[in-house]
């Protein structure tokens, strides 16, 4: 009977520590943006068709508190990723460079007041006041998209020789606003 309940006790610790909590399938270690040596977690995409562009943004917010924001409720110390994209839809393996995108900005510590976002600190963009903050090269590749899944990564020089990288992969929020 000792030897039952080792045996028991050693597959149930085995089981516990294998076993990892895989319930947000949204968030990933590897759902990050890097700014030089600033690392900044990335919890939810949106992607917005919208006239020949999709807007594609990555936030640390999760799905839930987007959801709460488009309803009003104020997020604060929000990072937020965005860019404009030259194409009507993604493409799985499909490659977008400078020449394809028309804006791209990434904000950090800012706040989602009434919907809109305010605030934060500027890591980098296509062009703005500060000509260091410019990207000067670089492309978003999406690996993989569904309808349910998206995968991509980023990757970016700034003006002043900071290297970006970023990747993203889970579930995100469709937005279709058809305009007709």
């Amino acid at each position: 009977m000792k030897y039952l309940k080792t045996i028991t006790f050693v597959l149930i610790t085995i089981l516990l520590t294998s076993c990892s909590s895989d319930d947000d399938s949204n968030t990933s270690e590897s759902n990050f943006i890097k700014v030089g040596e600033s690392s900044f977690e990335m919890k939810a995409a949106v992607v917005e068709p919208s006239f020949n562009s999709v807007f594609l943004s990555l936030t640390n917010k999760t799905e839930a508190e987007i959801n709460a924001s488009f309803s009003g409720t104020t997020l604060n110390n929000v990072d937020f990723f965005t860019a404009r994209i030259n194409h009507s839809d993604l493409l799985p393996g499909g490659t977008y460079d400078l020449d394809d995108i028309s804006n791209i900005e990434f904000i950090v510590n800012g706040d989602i007041i009434n919907s809109e976002f305010e605030n934060g600190f500027s890591q980098f963009y296509k062009s703005g006041s500060n000509a260091d903050l410019e990207v000067t090269s670089g492309s978003i590749t999406v690996i993989d998209y569904t309808v349910d899944f998206i995968s991509l990564a980023l990757s970016f020089t700034r003006n002043d020789g900071t290297e970006i990288t970023g990747t993203y992969e889970g579930g995100f929020i469709y937005i279709n606003d058809d305009v007709n």
